[in-house]
């Protein structure tokens, strides 16, 4: 109990130094442009604020190529547009847990009209398609994480590894903390998904290791 407290007052002592080191100004990042039906284009831009210690919120904007505003959306944990047809859609996530929009904007080339009614369940289709190669990547990291913790088991009573094994477990489990830090507070994805997708990764690995090999011997005839 006492080296597991060291390493929680360690990050976090080093999670609250970095703090001011990660503070910045406003930054935008530009999504491209489209013509409206008038022949003027419109710039979209996505406008991140600073989020401190968590992941910056942000803004989907629409400028004229002079830099001046046509509309913008409130900053939201989480705002991905689409193009459908001659329109905008805006479909902004305000958490993280559940993968389902909470207001979804049409912009037409001059204002924003909402239509969160319409496109709602659809947002769902949106969050993943925008962020599979991200939930790939953390279930990636769970499925070694669950090898390492049950391969880490199967050493336990191997006195000439007992040293290696704790080092390992407490690497293991500082680098574990710093993910799930980062999961819930840097990247726009589910916890909620995340989860059920590692208890189902951790019970298909026990239904593995249970499951007794069966080897075949074939016997000559005759």
């Amino acid at each position: 109990m006492r080296v597991c407290g060291l390493y929680a007052g360690l990050i976090s002592g080093v999670l609250l130094a970095a703090v001011p080191a990660f503070a910045h100004r406003p930054y935008e990042r530009a999504v491209g442009t489209f013509e409206r039906n008038d022949g003027v284009p419109v710039v979209v831009v996505r406008h991140y604020v600073d989020g401190i210690i968590a992941k910056d919120p942000v803004s989907i904007q629409f400028r004229l190529p002079n830099g001046s505003e046509l509309a913008r959306t409130p900053h939201v944990w989480d705002a991905l547009t689409q193009s459908v047809g001659s329109e905008i859609e805006v479909y902004q996530f305000r958490g993280n847990w559940l993968p389902v929009a909470n207001r979804v904007d049409s912009f037409d080339g001059y204002e924003l009209r909402e239509i969160t009614s319409e496109r709602r369940g659809r947002s769902i289709l949106i969050h993943f398609a925008r962020h599979w190669l991200r939930y790939l990547i953390f279930i990636g990291a769970l499925t070694l994480f669950a090898r390492v913790v049950f391969s880490s088991r199967d050493s336990a009573d191997r006195p000439k590894r007992k040293f290696v094994k704790v080092f390992g477990v407490a690497a293991i489990s500082i680098l574990n903390f710093l993910f799930i830090y980062d999961l819930l507070v840097f990247e726009p994805i589910s916890p909620l998904v995340v989860a059920t997708g590692c208890i189902v990764i951790l019970l298909s690995v026990r239904c593995c290791r249970k499951r007794p090999f069966r080897s075949v011997t074939h016997h000559p005839h005759g």
